[in-house]
């Protein structure tokens, strides 16, 4: 571990261990990592090595799936967001890519396209977001005529939340449209629909296949934020202590000397900011922990840069480490106070934090 600068430690058998609860929970269903965004922050590479038993991964674009193939990995890789034009489509059979199809315009691309692909036929069920709306759901599914589907695809708007009212219609809607389309395609009675929080909280979601995202993170989807005992942390940010000063009664640190010591104040100096992911807009008071202790974040988040007040016993020196989330302090709870949620955190920490990796598979 690097001792100069920020560091994540990622636990990968911790991914495993809330891979396989996943699996726990929807026994019935087979399992696709959603592995975006770098494994939301961890790595994708490496997630994809450790998780041997996924049926297949989840990514939103096409560069990351070709990493993954270029690195060895050999499951199906569904594109998420599917494809944008002729060039990516020809990358997704090179590849050999799953295809998400959400639009007219992808519709129009895969009708045109000789090569037969594997694909998803995304439903519009609620999230208002991607999908072709139910009433078109028959015609798309005959436009596509020579493609090899492999199901019907929604996305979960409100499962994260304590209404499940819209959770029960999408899942409605869904299955009654399956029911009928299957009927004239037999691939259309197959069902993906379940995220992170359909996984943990609505067991009528799972059917055949789920798509845990930031669960395998070992952090929690809900609105609620609070952490999940169950679901073991990944990731944990630290960095080192460059410098322990005395502050005097009447002196202010930081940006906007937002912070005035009410006394001679010990105070640490992190080298932590939001270059490495640590946002500004989170707020005095914020715990960090040193040595195991709680200790309350002082003045503004810079770039570089941020303070802790240390008690007048605490034994701290340059060189030490400060933990700002993860094992002992989660992330939910930073979450929190930097008004914002566990993906923001996790997916925004910087490319020059040092990744280092426990668990790891080799070749």
């Amino acid at each position: 571990m690097s001792s100069k600068q920020a560091t994540a430690q990622i636990d990968l058998d911790a991914i495993l261990h809330n891979f396989n609860r996943a699996k726990e929970l929807a026994p019935a269903s087979q399992v696709m990592a959603v592995i975006k965004a770098d494994a939301y922050g961890h790595g994708a590479i490496k997630v994809a090595k450790k998780l041997k038993e996924a049926t297949s991964f989840g990514v939103a674009r096409i560069s990351e799936a070709v990493k993954l193939r270029e690195s060895g990995i050999s499951q199906p890789i569904c594109l998420l967001e599917g494809v944008m034009n002729k060039e990516e489509l020809n990358l997704a059979s090179i590849y050999e890519l799953q295809v998400v199809v959400h639009s007219d315009y992808q519709l129009d691309l895969m009708h045109r396209a000789s090569a037969r692909r594997s694909v998803w036929l995304k439903i519009d069920t609620g999230m208002g977001r991607l999908g072709i709306s139910v009433k078109n759901a028959a015609a798309a599914i005959e436009k596509l005529g020579h493609q090899t589907l492999l199901g019907l695809m929604t996305h979960l708007a409100n499962a994260n939340g304590p209404d499940s009212a819209t959770t029960d219609e999408q899942i409605k809607k869904i299955s009654s449209l399956s029911s009928e389309l299957k009927r004239i395609e037999p691939a259309a009675g197959v069902l993906t629909v379940a995220n992170s929080a359909g996984v943990l909280m609505h067991p009528m979601s799972h059917l055949d296949l789920v798509r845990p995202g930031l669960m395998l993170y070992g952090a929690s989807p809900f609105d609620n934020l609070e952490p999940i005992n169950e679901l073991h942390p990944a990731m944990t940010f630290s960095a080192p202590i460059i410098s322990v000063r005395t502050v005097n009664q009447g002196e202010s640190i930081g940006y906007g000397s937002l912070w005035t010591a009410a006394e001679d104040t010990r105070v640490a100096v992190i080298a932590t900011g939001y270059a490495d992911g640590y946002p500004r807009e989170t707020k005095q008071g914020t715990p960090v922990l040193i040595h195991g202790q709680r200790r309350c974040l002082i003045g503004r988040v810079s770039m570089d840069m941020i303070c802790v007040q240390l008690e007048d016993d605490d034994s701290v020196r340059p060189g030490d480490r400060a933990v700002l989330w993860g094992q002992g302090l989660p992330v939910e709870e930073i979450a929190k106070c930097a008004g914002t949620i566990a993906y923001t955190l996790l997916t925004g920490v910087s490319a020059r934090v040092t990744r280092t990796y426990r668990g790891e598979v080799r070749g």
